[in-house]
């Protein structure tokens, strides 16, 4: 089984769902005690910048790609970005992971039409149960119409429903920032899932997680935000406040 940008957790919620898949797209993540992180995966950090990857915060698992695979996707997604032409690569699965999927399952494009598998997971924490909803779409127009809603939002922030029908002017596109993930939003994201973060993985405009496998391929998306007030009321559940 080859190693992914993320490994999911395989909850009773999340057993049924992915077992009907043709394969298990993601490995275990066993979650244990990691004072200081672990690297796992050859790499030197011979890169822009940008995209060197960052120290770990405790417990999490880091899986390292190639310098040379990290810099060509990196290459790739700044010329998917500066195009409004969808020539992404796309894994066979893609998984829309809870932050991307509040966004992408409101989408006006996506429509009626839009072929997914939806399921859950849950994350303890304290005597508190949170539930995380997660699809992947089940074919390769719904997985195009996805990445379609992420790339407007990513390209025209301003953009809304009311831009396509001409009521608003098309507002101009945004500058594109592509960077690695910060060990603080590690920190945030793997408090609220049973993941563990496997490279090629770029963050854009602050704000979307983008995840490919060893073959350059698109295969995860989310949306950092989303995580914000999980990770307060966290806080609070930890200091004795909820």
């Amino acid at each position: 089984m080859k190693k992914t940008f993320l490994s999911i957790f395989l909850a009773l919620a999340a057993t049924a769902f992915l077992s009907g898949c043709a394969s298990m797209p993601r490995e275990l993540a066993d979650h244990k005690l990691i004072p200081g992180g672990e690297y796992t995966g050859e790499a030197n950090n011979n890169r822009p910048d940008e995209i060197k990857y960052q120290p770990l915060p405790d417990h999490v698992q880091y899986v390292r790609a190639s310098d040379s695979l990290v810099v060509a996707v990196y290459n790739d997604l700044q010329k998917v970005l500066a195009s409004d032409e969808d020539s992404i690569k796309m894994a066979k699965y893609l998984f829309l992971m809870p932050g991307a999927w509040e966004y992408i399952q409101k989408g006006p494009e996506l429509g009626g039409k839009f072929k997914r598998q939806k399921d859950k997971y849950k994350v303890h924490i304290g005597k508190k149960e949170f539930a995380f909803r997660y699809a992947i779409p089940q074919d390769t127009r719904s997985c195009r119409r996805a990445w379609t809603v992420t790339k407007r939002m990513i390209r025209y922030p301003g953009w809304s429903p009311d831009t396509t029908q001409g009521a608003t002017p098309k507002p101009e596109p945004a500058e594109i920032k592509i960077r690695a993930i910060s060990t603080s939003e590690m920190d945030v994201i793997t408090k609220f899932t049973p993941f563990k973060m496997v490279e090629p993985l770029f963050v854009v405009n602050d704000r979307f997680l983008l995840g490919y496998n060893n073959k350059g391929e698109l295969e995860v998306i989310d949306e950092i935000p989303y995580y914000n007030s999980y990770f307060e009321r966290f806080n609070k559940i930890m200091n004795g406040e909820d």
